[in-house]
């Protein structure tokens, strides 16, 4: 179902065929690293997840975002069972199968899959998969999280680009900037400089798509929506799949329409409260001024003086609107920031 917050397949995903086929024809053609970019919830996991499952390619899924909030230190050897971990969990697709037969260095038992030694690293598991003459696709999906690890993941990555044939590593990304300076193509002091990579951007629905969206939503589930709740649902909602699937579901769920637009709200401003309380409280007070209309320098620093009853640094001021921007919170117009997603904008307007 559209409205479903799981997707395993190609039907039941909405759109971004221009983006599915442009993954795979990079993997087909053997490009090395793909890089899947855009703003939070538009739904970069869910493609790249249901890109596993129809592809004839083996592939391992690695969520770098949750590695980080269990090990905070992302190591090897971490990596390494997660490798192993999403093969077992996968081991039903024949792709993976496949692959899990060739590997020298694993034993398939009925419990499940492990390794024959105990002392294999990283690397070799790397280099068994290579070895196995068959094109694998690594995901390390929220790929910028690596970036906390003591260990230097881009050399391993430019390694792979540069050494190894058939393994396509695809990172994904909602702190573009972040992400951009961790990867570091364009640094020449970067392991990654001028490495052969692929960007596909996922951009938020059009008005007409986020519109065709909810209406195939509702008529799977046999539901007859006014057309002026869908038109003003779209319109709060302004093409974040992830908030306009949020909202189909509750509306399946049987929330009224305010009440569903009520609940987004709501998870928006908890999620932004959340994500935000791990960098600093004045990255959501600068976020609250945002959503309030202060997206001048000048009015931002005047707001976070009177918020925090001090006088602020100039440098201070610029390097939190600096990481805001690189994580994907705001962007820059001109002279104004405005805030990326406009649920999240409107639910901190309500957030005191």
């Amino acid at each position: 179902m559209l409205f479903s917050r799981i997707k395993k397949s190609r039907n039941e995903m909405f759109d971004r065929e221009y983006e599915f086929d442009k993954i795979v024809s990079a993997i087909k053609d053997g490009v090395p690293l793909i890089v899947v970019t855009g703003i939070r919830r538009v739904g970069k996991t869910t493609l790249v997840k249901v890109l596993l499952n129809e592809i004839d390619t083996p592939g391992v899924y690695i969520d770098a975002r949750k590695l980080w909030s269990t090990h905070a230190n992302i190591s090897p050897n971490v990596i390494k069972k997660e490798i192993l971990k999403s093969l077992n969990a996968r081991k039903s697709y024949a792709p993976v199968m496949r692959l899990l037969k060739s590997l020298k260095s694993v034993t398939i038992a009925g419990s499940g899959v492990e390794f024959k030694d105990k002392n294999t690293d990283l690397i070799d598991v790397l280099d068994d998969i290579e070895n196995s003459g068959e094109r694998a696709v690594i995901i390390f999906d929220e790929a910028q999280y690596l970036r906390y690890s003591n260990y230097d993941y881009t050399a391993l990555f430019a390694s792979l680009n540069d050494s190894y044939e058939n393994i396509t590593l695809i990172l994904t990304g909602s702190e573009i900037g972040v992400l951009e300076e961790f990867l570091g193509f364009n640094d020449r002091y970067s392991p990654l400089y001028k490495r052969e990579h692929e960007i596909v951007h996922l951009d938020r629905f059009s008005r007409g798509e986020s519109m065709q969206y909810l209406m195939k939503g509702f008529h799977e589930t046999g539901m007859d929506v006014p057309d002026e709740e869908i038109r003003d649902a779209v319109e709060v909602l302004d093409g974040i799949v992830g908030w306009l699937r949020e909202y189909g579901w509750l509306r399946y769920r049987g929330r009224s329409h305010g009440t569903a637009i009520d609940e987004v709200f709501q998870r928006a401003k908890s999620d932004i409260i959340d994500e935000l309380s791990r960098y600093s409280r004045r990255y959501l007070t600068i976020m609250m001024a945002v959503s309030e209309g202060y997206n001048a320098w000048s009015s931002l620093k005047a707001y976070l003086e009177r918020a925090e009853g001090k006088r602020i640094n100039d440098g201070s001021l610029n390097t939190a609107l600096r990481n805001l921007i690189k994580y994907g919170y705001l962007e820059k117009h001109g002279d104004e920031y405005r805030i990326t997603d406009p649920v999240i904008e409107r639910a901190l307007r309500h957030a005191r």
